[in-house]
């Protein structure tokens, strides 16, 4: 069966959801031309290779500044908002001071509202904020500007929708995440380390 966008999004957000997509996508870019595809062959199964012009081949990967290799690049990290300048440039696993909290294609009405009720009652949590699917495909087409192709091969529908969030204790993100990981809907937590000035998830 050909992979399909929300495929290539589910590999990429669990090996490493926020490796500084932004920047490690444009440097895959530059370096193997634009790309020239349409949406309507999105759905006939070309986003394999759209994967393969970003770099996301067995084992590609991409080095920065300083020459230190990065995880490989793929379309679906393509897609995922920025890391705020004010964090740290990946994703911690323990001691965040914000987190996102992405949120499947299929979530019905109901499971949201029940992730933001438990969000907004949860001690853990100083401040939360939603950001829509076309939100995000806003800032997602400001990102790409440059990449008039890129923008027109990927389809909003599969631009994730998230819950950003700020936590009251860094110490308590590990359980959190563990806590709403397992609620139905949620796709992927990921949490930052940022300094106060940082906008609430630590996300662009």
């Amino acid at each position: 069966m050909t992979p399909t966008l929300r495929d290539h999004f589910d590999r990429a957000v669990g090996d490493d959801p926020g490796a500084a997509p932004g920047d490690l996508a444009r440097t895959a870019i530059l370096d193997g031309g634009r790309l020239r595809r349409r949406r309507q062959l999105v759905t006939a199964g070309v986003a394999a290779g759209l994967v393969a012009v970003l770099g996301a081949g067995a084992g590609a990967a991409v080095s920065l500044r300083d020459e230190t290799a990065r995880p490989p690049i793929t379309l679906a990290a393509a897609m995922m908002p920025r890391t705020a300048p004010a964090c740290v440039p990946d994703p911690v696993d323990t001691d965040a001071t914000d987190a996102a909290v992405f949120l499947t294609d299929e979530m019905t009405d109901r499971q949201a509202s029940a992730v933001e009720t438990a969000l907004r009652a949860d001690p853990r949590v100083a401040a939360v904020e939603f950001e829509s699917r076309a939100e995000a495909y806003q800032k997602f087409k400001a990102l790409w500007a440059d990449s008039p192709d890129f923008v027109a091969a990927v389809d909003p529908a599969q631009i994730p929708e998230s819950f950003r969030l700020r936590l009251v204790e860094p110490g308590q993100y590990t359980a959190l995440q563990a806590d709403y990981s397992a609620m139905p809907g949620v796709r992927l937590v990921s949490g930052r380390r940022c300094t106060p000035d940082a906008p609430i998830g630590g996300l662009l």
